[in-house]
Formats: C-alpha cells, sequence, structure tokens
C-alpha cells in the first residue's frame, strides 16, 4: 500500500471536506439516484451492521442507518478526519442514534474484527484509494458469511461531462492536474467493468455484478455548476487558487459558457455515468 499517496489523500480530502458540508445538500440530490440504487442493492434489514467505507459527509449511509432501527448499527467511515466530523454533524442534525462516525482507512481496517458487519457500501470511494485491491480484501474479511458489498464508481470520462467539462477547460490552458486519472487514486482507475470483476474475484467474492448507472448531475445556474467544481472538485480548487486573477476569470467565463449547452426547462443537466457493482 502506498502510504505517501495515501496520506496526500486524505490531506487533500479534509481540506476539502468544509466546502463538501455546506454543498452536502446539492451533491446528495445530484447522487440520490445512486445512493439509492446503493440501499436498495445492499437490502439493509433492521437490527444489522453496516459499514460504509470513504463516507464523506455520509448521507448515503445516512438511509441505511434509517432502515437498521435502534438495534442496527451503521459504521459511517472515512480517511478524512473531517469528514468524519461532517458526517458526525450530520447524523445529529438527523437523530440517528445509530450511526458511528469512525477515522478509519479502507485499506486496513484494523479495528474491525472478521466477519463483523452485514454489508459494505461506498458512494465514488474506492476509485480514489490507492490500493483498491487491499480494501476489497478488508471488504471480503469484515463481512460475515452471505454479506453483500454495493459500491459506485465513475465511468468513463467522455460520459461524465459533469466533472470533466472544467478539467478540461484548465487542461486546454495548461493547467494538468499531477496524476494519471486511470492510476492508483485517479478518479477513473475503475472505470473498467473488468477491472472491478478481477479485483472481487481475487478478493474472493461472489456473484459479482457489475452495471452502468447513465443519467444526469443537475445544477440550477452555470454559476452553480462553477462554485461547486471549484470547492469541491478534487484537485481543481488546489489548481484555481494560485492562478492569477484575470487568468482566473477567463476560465470562469469559459466553463460557464460551456454549461449553457445543457440547458433544460428547469436548469441544467450534465452527463453522468457511473459504474454500479454488487457482490456476495
Amino acid at each position: 500500500m502506498d502510504e505517501d499517496l495515501t496520506d496526500e489523500i486524505r490531506a487533500t480530502w479534509d481540506g476539502l471536506a468544509p466546502a463538501w458540508e455546506s454543498h452536502r445538500t446539492q451533491v446528495f440530490e445530484g447522487f440520490r439516484p445512486v445512493s439509492e440504487w446503493l440501499v436498495e442493492r445492499l437490502s439493509p434489514r433492521p437490527g444489522q451492521t453496516i459499514l460504509e467505507v470513504a463516507a464523506g459527509p455520509g448521507d448515503t449511509g445516512f438511509l441505511i442507518a434509517e432502515r437498521l432501527g435502534d438495534g442496527g448499527c451503521l459504521i459511517s467511515t472515512d480517511v478524512a478526519p473531517g469528514m468524519v466530523d461532517a458526517a458526525r454533524r450530520g447524523a445529529a442534525e438527523r437523530g440517528l442514534g445509530n450511526v458511528e462516525c469512525r477515522v478509519m482507512d479502507a485499506q486496513a481496517l484494523v479495528e474491525l474484527d472478521d466477519s463483523s458487519v452485514d454489508g459494505v457500501v461506498s458512494r465514488l470511494g474506492f476509485m480514489l484509494m490507492p490500493d483498491p485491491a487491499a480494501a476489497f480484501a478488508e471488504a471480503r474479511r469484515v463481512l460475515r458469511d452471505g454479506g453483500r458489498l454495493a459500491y459506485a464508481v465513475i465511468g468513463s470520462p467522455v460520459a461524465n461531462q459533469w466533472m470533466g467539462l472544467m478539467m478540461m477547460t484548465l487542461v486546454q490552458r495548461g493547467h494538468a492536474p499531477g496524476g494519471d486519472p486511470f492510476g492508483p487514486g485517479g478518479p477513473f482507475s475503475l472505470s473498467d467493468h473488468d477491472r472491478n470483476s478481477e479485483l472481487l474475484a481475487e478478493a474472493g467474492f461472489d456473484d459479482v455484478e457489475v452495471t452502468e448507472l447513465a443519467g444526469t448531475m443537475p445544477f440550477e445556474s452555470p454559476e452553480a455548476y462553477w462554485d461547486l467544481q471549484s470547492q469541491c472538485g478534487g484537485p481543481i480548487p488546489a489548481m484555481i487558487s494560485s492562478l492569477p486573477a484575470d487568468e482566473l476569470a477567463e476560465i470562469r467565463a469559459t466553463v460557464q459558457a460551456a454549461v449553457e449547452q445543457y440547458g433544460t426547462s428547469d436548469g441544467y443537466a450534465l452527463p453522468a455515468s457511473l459504474v454500479t457493482v454488487v457482490a456476495h
């Protein structure tokens, strides 16, 4: 496991936690279809213990917690302490007393015993892990026999203009992010269906189902798109923070003009496509 890359990812998402918390409603509503898909495929029942990894501010897991009842438990985890704090506040605001929010690296779930949870879920987390094979092996270790793993990751770049549009504008201006987007920890590292199947088989999972969930990400306006991406978009906030004001203004104008092509009768809808996976 690449500990240096893990530390870098932890620091990045810890720094982004305040912005993700302030935009949590917009992000959750945008991803609600996949969150609901994950919950339905996981099929949590009252009294069960469910683990959410790379939970961010925790909203997908909260849907699960509502189904577990007082006798169940959602263990909401993230490698970034700031995200865990945001999840803890979110659970408290919703009055969810069956949620434990804990700082934990999905690649090394050392605090959890073997066969200790009934399900594992993650929305857009496994792709950002430097060693997804280790994370899948840990998920298999902590799952009880018959338990399920359900997760979603980003599909191909061409099918995800909601995130690619702004990054492409930056690249065209000569501001490419560091690292390989298809390499370990990159946003498209698990976009290939066969790669997911292979990793899960190696980790000891059976009945692996890999599908695609296509849709759109809604935005009220081009300005709302800019605000979300410039504050929450992975490496983007750090990239644009160092740009001179005049160039930043030009980039913003270019991005917002590009969003206009996705206008609808009630806002803007940019293409999105996620790889969705269930394994037993």
